[in-house]
């Protein structure tokens, strides 16, 4: 047993959870699985990796989303707030630990720089909202992906979801870290998916605590699972690296990700460039910066440098798939 079983069991879904929260659902995507799909993205990550695509995913509960590019300092926003936790002549402007989130601000804000970010999951809506563009799945191969954060946090809500949207044919994908209860993904979601994306990072235990904060024994054993259900062809199952500059992306790491998919019959794979987008988010949910490598940090990956990351898996033999 791993060191982060405690977590595990901390975040196992045995009965449905009231707190649901969905933060945004992308329509119309190519890149999120096989034809056009919807994506929905749940809150809640039990990882907490320094260069999160979407920080706003990581905290369970409701947020208080603030851009400053769209603000134009009427400060109702300020009068609005019972709590006196909003000063527009302070830097940051949102006092995080004086707000209780009423979300009045919000009401009253009107250039929609302040946004609430977590949508309670009402699942006849959501149903409803995806399947908008069945036309598209049908016609393009593609369905519906559930990303975050980590939606196998939400184990209950996926389970619905993929079940009803298998009432209808739909292609079900989940994009995941890989750290959930396997045993409760067997039972609620397992029976529904059809495809998984299995991000793996860091295969340095010691390396994956400090930059995803926790160990990884749990996720490794997990991908081993779905590898084994893909190779009985129960599931497909496409291992991803997210490719971070001097983190992820070096020959030890990278070699031994190869390894890994060796040992465990992948013969196909994706990488992820690295993308710097997730710098101009932070500041609008009042997070601070964990990461800096440099001036690389602000900037996309060179195709030399996919080029490098791409020939440590094909001289192995691994297939590799990457978006430039």
């Amino acid at each position: 047993m791993g060191p982060d079983a405690s977590l595990i069991d901390a975040i196992a879904v045995t009965e449905p959870r009231k707190a649901s929260l969905y933060f945004d659902i992308k329509r119309n995507t190519l890149d999120d699985g096989p034809g056009i799909r919807s994506v929905v993205f749940f809150k809640g990550c039990p990882l907490s990796c320094t260069w999160c695509q979407n920080p706003e995913s990581i905290n369970t509960g409701y947020e208080l989303s603030y851009d400053a590019e769209k603000c134009i300092s009427c400060h109702d926003c300020a009068d609005a707030c019972p709590e006196q936790a909003i000063d527009l002549s302070s830097p940051d402007k949102i006092i995080r630990d004086k707000c209780t989130q009423c979300f009045k601000c919000v009401d009253v804000c009107p250039s929609g720089a302040l946004e609430r970010c977590g949508n309670d999951i009402d699942m006849d809506h959501l149903v409803e909202k995806v399947l908008e563009d069945e036309a598209f799945f049908e016609a393009s191969g593609g369905g519906v992906t559930v990303s975050g954060g980590e939606a196998l946090m939400q184990m209950d809500s996926v389970g619905e979801l993929f079940s009803r949207l298998k009432q209808r044919n739909v292609h079900t994908l989940i994009q995941t870290a890989g750290l959930f209860n396997y045993k409760v993904f067997e039972n609620l979601v397992l029976p529904y998916t059809d495809t998984i994306y299995f991000d793996l990072k860091l295969m340095d235990s010691d390396a994956h605590k400090q930059y995803c904060g926790v160990p990884n024994h749990s996720i490794h054993e997990n991908f081993r699972k779905v590898q084994a259900l893909a190779r009985d062809s129960v599931i497909e199952v496409l291992p991803r690296v997210p490719l971070v500059p001097f983190i992820t992306d070096t020959d030890e790491n990278l070699s031994a990700i190869a390894d890994f998919m060796l040992e465990n019959g992948v013969k196909n794979m994706q990488i992820l460039p690295y993308n710097p987008i997730w710098l101009d988010k932070l500041p609008r949910f009042g997070s601070v910066q964990r990461l800096d490598f440099g001036e690389g940090t602000g900037k996309f990956m060179p195709d030399a440098e996919l080029d490098r990351c791409t020939e440590i898996f094909e001289s192995r033999g691994i297939h590799v798939h990457c978006h430039r």
